[in-house]
């Protein structure tokens, strides 16, 4: 009997369920019969993309657009990298920066005493965004180097300690590169080289 009551609930149920039509052209504010979206849903989902892409393009454009801060994290990397790769290798890096047109790549030196650019795709040619130049490069080999080529070097044992001097506009950031571990550390100012650094 009582199986019978819960069968005859289900049952109700199930109609109540069957009366709303949920299929993707349907809409609990549009009457039944009518497809398509009313006009208060498109604004509503106009809205929910306007302001997800208030968030989302400010970070699109600095990621790519040459924001100094992406870019000083992309050469912090870039520098780890080369030192890991030198000391796991046992093999000879330098890292050229091209301060004329803002190219920088990685060459390892061969058995001929050569220098050779990598086609690795972590190292290979890359030019920094328009809106960024390189302002100078200072290391110990070859003191301060503001136009033509600089490099510094990479070695099993450690990496040679350098000053990398980036400039946007009135911006200007230094990248001091550790000659022990091969870490970068990022000032958002132009840090000279002094006495106290050497």
């Amino acid at each position: 009997m009582q199986g019978a009551v819960r069968s005859k609930e289900l049952g109700v149920r199930r109609k109540r369920f069957k009366s709303f039509d949920l299929t993707p052209h349907s809409s609990l504010l549009t009457p039944h019969g009518s497809s398509g979206f009313t006009l208060l849903e498109l604004m509503l989902v106009v809205f929910v993309l306007g302001i997800a892409a208030l968030f989302v393009f400010p970070r699109l454009s600095s990621f790519g657009g040459g924001d100094l801060k992406w870019t000083s994290r992309h050469f912090a990397g870039l520098i780890q990298h080369l030192a890991q790769e030198s000391s796991t290798t046992k093999q000879t890096y330098r890292l050229y920066f091209n301060l004329e047109n803002g190219a920088y790549w990685a060459a390892a030196l061969k058995e001929n005493g050569e220098f050779v650019e990598m086609t690795d795709p972590m190292t290979t040619r890359r030019v920094l965004p328009k809106e960024i130049s390189f302002e100078d490069v200072v290391t110990p080999q070859q003191g301060k180097v503001n136009e033509g080529e600089a490099f510094m070097q990479f070695y099993p044992v450690g990496v040679e300690k350098a000053w990398i001097h980036l400039k946007q506009g009135e911006r200007k950031w230094t990248l001091v590169v550790n000659p022990l571990t091969g870490r970068v550390k990022v000032f958002n100012e132009y840090v000279d080289v002094d006495e106290r650094h050497k």
